[in-house]
């Protein structure tokens, strides 16, 4: 996840029947709210953060929604299109749709929109579109009998309303776009013809940022272009501005702010080699990926964007995921990039104390190239004459440099040998980037490297805290004969510290302890806590609640340095609360966690009437201070004149 966009984990909002009956999902007036369209089952307002439902309407057998509900703020009325030629407007407090008021027209309605500040407009299937009060029965044609809108949008600029429209040809199947503002004359509306050798089009969005008004089209080649639809129509030009890698299937896509889109079913490229589908957030004024999240395979092309929520149907469950972003900047782009400086190697331009020179450059593409060290044997020889001209180059330098980043993922990503010591010598040497420590954490813990681990933990400080999560999970699916697999040396080196003082009295309490004694930032941990297991959280509860137990009657409440093999009390509590208020309603609600959260009552309760006597106990020694005054050591220096008084 990229630092100023970002795409928290999907909750469920409610199950659907059938994912085919939604059919649309419109902002409300509170922002925490949503409103839920479905094409037999009614509409209903959903309250986001409670996962409840508000207020639901109903319709009569054979009457279908044929187009999203939309709330209008200004009057706080809804606004539907039943069976695409009636048009029913209602007050939020009615319990009835018949009870508010019934508009028939004869022209096929295509949608109703909803623009911030202005009252809905209809958009007609001839490409018409008129304000909610001054619809008419029969509207003008706008477009050809043989053409097709596949997309619509409205947005208000400047108090005027734009409404956007992209056709499709039925025969020679070309995309036009058109633009009609209501405030000026039912004459004046322009089209232009999107001219693109990329195939056909997939999907599409408008983006309005203060005056600006853009046409983002994804096409199948993965072409994803940008059109100013503000300026002069023979003027525009359909601009590229990234390729996508997508599916050929179940994509869509929807604007998130006045710069940014989501993408559904963009392939992303992980570090085993796998390629995932999910949910992509671009920049379009810079054509930089901000953020992206993997999402369920059985997901429909079905995307929706409100407020800071992204909705996605999957199966038989609509999916809610938090997002944020910044407003789009060069200062956030270059911010949201991979810290890795990169190295250079022409020793032309640059003073040769700071660089690596072409030797160097040689050693690198040897053990970066599978093909020139394809074996563990070549590609250990290749690396230490590496690490042996490296010896006397600048640790910073050497770490920052591209090369580096090649070498290590390499070593992350072979799959014919795992070069452990290789990695741990980068690791003790410093002269592995802190950027990489995703890529080696996913390594490591897919191999169950737990000497390699180990290593991580001693040399590196600051470890992110999804890191620390993936190894908090690995240690406790393991075995505690899992760790007794661990080499004589890493043997020698627990033994050396305070493992027989842990109160597990385990190889496998010691390396948890490590996790535990680690800094982190409570925000990010809490978000990563969540992603593990409920079954991992009721082991991992059970041990916090051991080693409380015991804490609490042999150990003091300030925190240990990080080489310190036990945690302290207040370390203890900081992983219990943050554990609890990660998975808060399923401790709740599991019987199994009923006695363990009984167990915590009591040691909480035990600390408390402690301190309560401490506190007790301290009134009583501040009287006696009081009453009985001790004698102060007096300071004299070298030259001092007393006073004597004698009575």
């Amino acid at each position: 996840m990229l630092s100023h966009t970002g795409i928290s984990d999907p909750f469920v909002l409610c199950s659907l029947s059938n994912s085919s009956d939604l059919i649309g999902i419109e902002a409300h007036k509170d922002t925490c709210n949503a409103v839920l369209s479905f094409r037999s089952r009614g509409v209903s307002i959903y309250k986001i953060d409670d996962q409840k439902p508000l207020q639901s309407w109903s319709l009569r057998r054979g009457r279908q929604f044929t187009c999203p509900v939309v709330f209008n703020r200004q009057t706080e009325e809804l606004c539907a299109v039943v069976n695409k030629q009636v048009v029913y407007v209602w007050h939020q407090d009615e319990i009835d749709i018949q009870n508010g008021r019934k508009i028939t027209v004869q022209q096929p309605i295509f949608q109703v929109l909803s623009i911030p500040g202005q009252e809905p407009v209809v958009v007609y299937s001839n490409g018409r579109a008129e304000s909610l009060s001054n619809i008419t029965e029969k509207p003008q044609q706008l477009i050809g009998e043989d053409e097709d809108i596949i997309y619509c949008s409205g947005n208000s600029i400047a108090d005027r309303t734009y409404v956007t429209t992209v056709l499709r040809h039925k025969v020679h199947n070309t995309v036009h776009v058109g633009l009609q503002c209501l405030c000026k004359s039912a004459s004046d509306y322009s089209r232009t013809k999107l001219n693109t050798d990329s195939g056909p089009l997939l999907v599409c969005c408008t983006l309005c940022q203060g005056s600006e008004l853009k046409l983002v089209t994804l096409w199948s080649d993965g072409s994803l272009c940008s059109m100013d639809l503000m300026s002069a129509f023979p003027l525009k030009t359909h601009r590229v501005v990234q390729h996508v890698q997508i599916i050929s299937h179940n994509i869509a896509i929807a604007p998130v702010g006045g710069a940014h889109i989501a993408i559904l079913g963009t392939k992303f490229q992980t570090t085993d080699g796998n390629e995932n589908v999910g949910i992509g957030i671009w920049d379009m004024k810079f054509g930089t990926l901000q953020a992206w999240r993997p999402v369920a395979e059985d997901y429909q092309s079905q995307l929706y964007c409100i407020d800071q929520y992204i909705f996605l149907p999957c199966g038989k469950t609509l999916h809610a995921f938090g997002y944020e972003h910044q407003e789009s900047s060069l200062v956030a782009v270059l911010g949201s990039q991979p810290p890795v400086i990169k190295g250079t190697w022409d020793t032309d331009r640059i003073p040769k104390a700071d660089i690596l020179d072409q030797k160097l450059s040689k050693l690198f593409n040897a053990v970066t190239e599978s093909k020139k060290t394809p074996t563990l044997e070549s590609f250990s020889s290749a690396f230490d004459e590496l690490m042996n001209a490296l010896h006397d180059q600048d640790p910073l330098l050497t770490a920052s440099s591209d090369h580096m980043q090649q070498l290590t993922n390499r070593c992350c990503s072979e799959k014919r040998f795992w070069p452990r010591e290789q990695l741990m010598l980068l690791i003790k040497r410093g002269i592995l980037s802190t950027s990489l420590c995703n890529s080696l954490f996913t390594a490591a813990v897919a191999h169950q490297d737990l000497v390699l681990l180990h290593c991580c933990f001693l040399n590196i400080s600051d470890i992110p805290e999804k890191c620390l999560v993936w190894c908090l999970q690995l240690y406790l699916r393991l075995q505690e004969e899992d760790f007794e697999d661990v080499s004589t040396v890493l043997r020698q080196q627990l033994e050396n510290g305070n493992t027989a003082q842990e109160f597990r009295n385990s190889w496998k309490t010691h390396f948890i302890n490590q996790i535990l004694n680690c800094s982190y930032n409570d925000v990010f941990l809490l978000e990563c806590l969540r992603i593990m297991q409920f079954e991992q959280v009721l082991v991992f509860l059970r041990f916090l609640l051991d080693g409380l137990s015991l804490r609490a009657a042999t150990e003091d409440t300030h925190k240990p340095t990080l080489k310190q093999q036990q945690p302290s009390l207040l370390q203890f509590v900081d992983w219990t609360s943050l554990l609890i208020d990660a998975h808060f309603t399923q401790l709740v609600l599991s019987p199994d966690a009923r006695e363990m959260l009984v167990e915590l009552h009591q040691i909480v309760e035990t600390q408390v009437q402690f301190y309560v006597e401490l506190v007790s106990l301290e009134g009583i020694l501040t009287q006696l201070k009081q009453k009985c005054a001790l004698p102060q050591k007096q300071c004299v220096g070298l030259y001092s004149i007393e006073t004597l008084h004698v009575y």
